[in-house]
């Protein structure tokens, strides 16, 4: 058994090796094949809220805001206090983030 993710890539290079090089080949393939589209699409962004219990949601926060707290719960009960409040912490800056950005959208006037 290796000891290190190193060593277990190593060991198996003849496997990752043609799964890298087939990975950059499709991505330059598909970055010079590729075409743009002239037509653009109005974005559709009531899709996103949802109303529950007479209050207007964002579904995408409501859904990362469970799965954080069912993180911190499991962490907690788990008995892992101290990588569950250093994750926690640092799964908590997008939920913040996405907090601060619909506030702010809402508060500025589109011309």
């Amino acid at each position: 058994m290796e000891n290190t993710v190193i060593e277990f890539i190593i060991k198996n290079i003849f496997l990752f090796l043609p799964l890298g090089i087939a990975g950059i080949v499709i991505t330059i393939f598909l970055l010079l094949t590729s075409k743009r589209e002239s037509l653009p699409e109005p974005d559709d962004l009531e899709a996103d809220y949802k109303i529950l219990f007479h209050i207007r949601m964002n579904i995408y926060l409501v859904i990362y805001f469970f799965i954080w707290i069912m993180v911190i719960l499991i962490g907690v009960f788990s008995d892992f206090i101290v990588p569950t409040i250093v994750s926690g912490t640092i799964a908590a800056i997008p939920l913040i983030l996405m907090i601060l950005s619909d506030y702010r959208t809402k508060k500025s006037k589109v011309p």
